[in-house]
């Protein structure tokens, strides 16, 4: 049983129906002939209908080999937030999103394809996207931690065992910082968890819980065994996620050819430094330093909001073109609060880290 502690871990009863590891695209169909549509939400009163009824066309169910999970639409270009678990090691995953007609079925030709494109295996959350997001979708935002208040009232819409689209609700019990946790996929996760009676269930994974104001206030993640122990990844950790826009994944950039503005000698380490612009804007965003030493580091600090500042740090420690790690300021506050590591030949950290708070 977990306790209230930080280094408590979920027993058997942790959340497992979208962490399965068997994949497989072909079977699509047979997991899609499990599914029940949704039935007509049964809600108690004006709030809890509006908020069922608002938020729940960008609540997506994502289909990943014979697994089902549940995601969120956070942003007009189809970016959608899940848990990693969710989608494990594939780089695809299918999504569906919820028919117009209420309680339609659903078949593979409502199946679109999504792109895995950011991972965080500390926080147990990933961000996948589709080409494009069918009309009238809003996507939904993500409250900031002071939205978040013990006793509130909360709402989960996601796919527990196959019943597509299920309203429940519940209160936040409780708020817990640096959690730490381990479900079925085996990793070690810790992060801001927000303790809810909300029901969930396997296939609730990656949906959102959300507030009265239909804003994101956690990822529903995991349970634990005893009544009314459920947790979501809170919206501070997706929040952090998402500042890591795609032109700090690496250099140069996905979006076009990055282009040398200007060049000089770096005093420290001694070396040649170049300005780059990455996004195609005609300004520098990225200052590139190659030191003289192949001993030593090629090293980018970059702006990648365009305010002037640089926030992000990435090094590519055998100058082999291969970023090795990336460190971020997601909070603008001017520290290093997030680290990134990197696999041989990809561009995007597949693990990320939160460095420990400078002490004063």
């Amino acid at each position: 049983m977990v306790s209230g502690t930080s280094s408590a871990r979920p027993g058997p009863g942790a959340l497992r129906a979208a962490g399965g590891r068997n994949r497989n695209p072909a079977r699509y169909s047979e997991v899609l002939s499990r599914l029940q549509p949704e039935a007509k939400a049964t809600t108690r009163g004006a709030t809890e209908s509006r908020v069922y009824t608002e938020a729940s066309p960008s609540v997506v169910l994502i289909v990943a080999g014979d697994a089902l999970g549940s995601g969120v639409l956070v942003s007009p270009d189809g970016r959608i937030v899940t848990n990693l678990h969710v989608v494990g090691e594939e780089k695809e995953v299918g999504v569906i999103f919820k028919p117009a007609t209420e309680g339609a079925a659903l078949d593979k030709k409502d199946l679109r394809v999504a792109k895995v494109i950011r991972r965080d295996g500390v926080a147990d959350l990933a961000v996948i996207q589709v080409a494009e997001v069918p009309a009238g979708r809003i996507p939904l935002k993500i409250a900031g931690a002071a939205a978040v208040q013990v006793g509130a009232d909360v709402h989960a819409i996601g796919h527990p065992t196959g019943e597509a689209w299920t309203y429940t609700k519940g209160v936040v019990s409780q708020i817990r910082r640096d959690y730490a946790w381990a479900a079925d996929d085996k990793l070690e996760h810790k992060a801001t968890v927000i303790q809810t009676q909300t029901p969930i269930n396997p296939g609730n994974s990656g949906g959102p819980l959300l507030d009265d104001k239909l804003e994101v206030v956690g990822i529903n993640s995991f349970t634990s065994e005893g009544e009314g122990l459920n947790f979501a990844v809170s919206g501070e950790d997706v929040t952090a996620l998402l500042a890591m826009t795609a032109d700090r994944a690496g250099v140069p950039s996905n979006v076009c050819e990055t282009k040398e503005l200007s060049s000089g000698k770096s005093k420290k380490p001694k070396g040649d430094e170049f300005v780059l612009d990455t996004d195609c804007d005609g300004k520098g965003d990225t200052l590139m330093t190659v030191p003289f030493d192949r001993r030593e580091a090629i090293t980018y600090l970059a702006d990648s909001d365009g305010d002037g500042k640089f926030d992000t740090v990435m090094i590519d420690e055998g100058q082999d073109d291969q970023l090795d790690l990336a460190m971020y300021d997601t909070d603008k506050d001017g520290e290093l609060d997030l680290e990134g590591y990197f696999r041989p030949g990809e561009n995007e950290p597949y693990r990320y880290e939160k460095l420990p708070p400078k002490t004063k």
